[in-house]
Parts: C-alpha cells; sequence; structure tokens
C-alpha cells in the first residue's frame, strides 16, 4: 500500500506561513487601535477634567485657560485622527488575513478531496486483490476436485 502525498504540499505550507504573517499582523493592528483608542479616552478625560474659571477674570489669565482649551480640544481631534487611521489600517490587515485563510482553504480542501480519492483508489485495489485471490483460490480447487469421471462406482 503506497503512502498518501499530496503534490501541493509545499504551497500549502507556504499558505499556512503566510496567513500566520497575516494573522500577526492584524494582531500588531489591533494592538496599536486599542492604544490609539486608549489615548483618545484620555485625552477625553482631561478635556473633560478641565475646571475653568468663569467668574470675571483678568485678559492674561483668559488667554491662558483659552490656550488650554483650544490645546486639549487638538489632542481629542488629534486623538480620534489617530484612532480613524489605526481602525482603516486594522481593517486592512483583516483583509490581509481574511484573503491568506481563504487561500489556506482552498488548498486545504483540495488536499481533503486528493485524499479521499486516494482512499478510494486503495480499497479499490484491496477488493481487487481479495478477488483476485479468492478466484485464484478457486481456480486451485476446482483443479485439484476429481473429475466426474473418475469417480469410483459410477459406471462408464
Amino acid at each position: 500500500m503506497k503512502r498518501y502525498h499530496f503534490a501541493l504540499e509545499a504551497v500549502l505550507r507556504v499558505r499556512r506561513a503566510q496567513e500566520e504573517a497575516a494573522g500577526f499582523a492584524l494582531a500588531h493592528a489591533n494592538q496599536h487601535r486599542q492604544r490609539a483608542v486608549e489615548a483618545h479616552r484620555a485625552a477625553l478625560a482631561r478635556c473633560d477634567a478641565l475646571v475653568l474659571d468663569r467668574d470675571r477674570q483678568d485678559r492674561e489669565t483668559f488667554r491662558r485657560e483659552r490656550d488650554v482649551t483650544e490645546r486639549r480640544a487638538a489632542s481629542v481631534m488629534a486623538a480620534q485622527a489617530a484612532v480613524d487611521a489605526a481602525t482603516v489600517e486594522a481593517e486592512a490587515r483583516h483583509n490581509d488575513w481574511s484573503a491568506a485563510a481563504k487561500l489556506v482553504a482552498a488548498v486545504e480542501r483540495l488536499d481533503e478531496r486528493r485524499r479521499e480519492e486516494w482512499r478510494l483508489e486503495e480499497q479499490r485495489a484491496e477488493v481487487a486483490a481479495i478477488d483476485e485471490s479468492a478466484m485464484a483460490g478457486w481456480l486451485a480447487d476446482i483443479a485439484a476436485a476429481p473429475s466426474a469421471d473418475s469417480e469410483v462406482g459410477v459406471p462408464a
């Protein structure tokens, strides 16, 4: 009985390696996105924590508070832009991983079909060998059996 050999085994190994690399890139992109989301939340918290003096104030205090407010608002906007960019990157890495996984699945399905064909062929060969052995035994039994003419007590 010969061993099963998938002709595209090397292709399957390469595709699996590509899928694994795409998975690592996706995980890295998701971590980067998560850090961006956390930075955005922190920027929002800093903005919410800002306490402004609502009483009458001089021009310098007003300008200083306005500058702080504008810087914090800019940091929230920058953090949101970073989240958006990280989300786009994570989606792109997910699409890459998904495409790589589909390629692996296609080659694996082909391997499964070829393996099943091999199993059926092996079963057919086994049945043919058993049939041949049985036929050879039957023919040997017939050849060894005494002929009807040579039986004792039977008139000719």
